[in-house]
């Protein structure tokens, strides 16, 4: 049996690393401060937030700093301090020039919603989801609206819900789009277009299947034989149609923590709104 550590000294430097933490805290948020302060210069010159090589300048700096044994530590602590800079700077420009709607399509279970939300909390806009909005319509969850009028009427209603929230949905918003809209016979190419800044999530097909398997197959896959091979044929046919209706992509070929995602996503619509 090993050694019970004495409490007394577990307590002294647990007391210690409190106290380290206390000193920390207060640098992080002065730092994080003066990142939005550098967000605000940027914004003047319109310039963009990353700067190739900076991050590298620093990164040698803090490696060259601080001994050998810690240094890979020091390095991912402040690649994650970069990264969460950054984001600040992006959030602190789209705040001030996001003026557009952003659509977030793909194929079921992509994260669409999932991303979604975390977007909108990190821009501070309201978040809306055309699923969502169909069922409050219908008053009743989507797989039962489809088995029981469907697939024509439930493409006809979804259009419907989907022109009432571009007529009547603030600006700027974020909004997961159910998988079938972009390709709803119902809906025209200007109506995709008002929907305003679409982003295809592009998500491998068995990733998708996967988490859409541990929640139990929708109705337009649910009696078929082979359930992965008709969501890969619907899947292929889709993805022109993504490709065709997105203003911007953003490749997830991996499975990511959400606030990786958003990091990624907050690149995306920054390259956007500084091309306009």
């Amino acid at each position: 049996m090993p050694d019970t550590p004495d409490p007394a000294q577990l307590d002294t430097l647990r007391s210690e690393i409190d106290a380290i933490d206390a000193e920390l805290l207060p640098a992080f948020i002065r730092r994080m401060e003066a990142a939005v302060r550098v967000a605000d210069l940027k914004l003047a010159a319109n310039a963009p937030v990353s700067r190739p090589g900076r991050e590298h300048v620093i990164l040698d700096r803090i490696r060259a700093s601080v001994p050998p044994e810690s240094a890979d530590d020091a390095v991912r602590l402040y690649r994650t301090i970069l990264a969460i800079s950054c984001s600040r700077q992006r959030v602190r420009i789209l705040n001030s020039k996001l003026d557009r709607r952003v659509a977030l399509c793909g194929i079921k279970h992509c994260g669409k919603s999932c991303l979604g939300v975390a977007l909108a909390k990190a821009l501070g806009v309201p978040f809306f989801d055309t699923d969502a909005l169909l069922e409050a319509d219908a008053g009743k969850p989507v797989r039962a609206l489809y088995r029981e009028v469907g697939e024509t009427r439930f493409r006809e209603l979804e259009a419907e819900t989907v022109r009432k929230f571009i007529a009547s949905a603030p600006c700027p918003a974020v909004v997961a789009l159910g998988g079938g809209v972009v390709s709803n016979p119902f809906l025209t190419p200007g109506d995709l277009r008002a929907l305003s800044l679409i982003v295809w999530l592009d998500v491998p097909v068995p990733t998708a299947f996967e988490r859409m398997a541990r929640e139990g197959f929708p109705p337009f896959l649910a009696d078929k034989p082979d359930p992965f091979g008709e969501f890969v044929r619907i899947c292929d046919a889709r993805r022109p149609v993504f490709r065709a209706a997105a203003d911007a992509v953003l490749e997830l070929p991996e499975v990511l923590p959400v606030e990786e995602a958003v990091d990624r996503m907050l690149i995306v619509l920054e390259s956007k709104v500084n091309s306009k």
